[in-house]
């Protein structure tokens, strides 16, 4: 006889392999004082405030935040310097 296991769940919610979920998710979603912050200094760590936000708004309260100092690599400030670009950033 065989038995047939069903599949779990799937979960869209982005999962951080090693920092930060996909930029294209939080980035838009990211409160304006905080993106400010953010492009004040694009080579900067992250505050683990801004952190803490971006894993909120990625709906992974539950994952531990990353250890040390978290920047943005280069496809992200690519991301961003595109995004200032589009929108109307006043």
């Amino acid at each position: 006889m065989s038995a047939i296991v069903d599949q779990p769940a799937h979960d869209d919610r982005p999962k951080p392999r090693h920092g930060l979920p996909p930029i294209g998710i939080w980035w838009p979603m990211l409160e304006r004082p905080l993106q400010r912050e953010v492009l004040e200094n694009l080579h900067a760590p992250l505050r683990v405030y801004v952190v803490r936000r971006i894993f909120e708004l990625c709906e992974l309260e539950g994952e531990p935040l990353p250890r040390g100092d978290l920047r943005l690599g280069s496809n992200e400030r690519a991301y961003i310097a595109g995004w200032v670009h589009a929108v109307d950033w006043s």
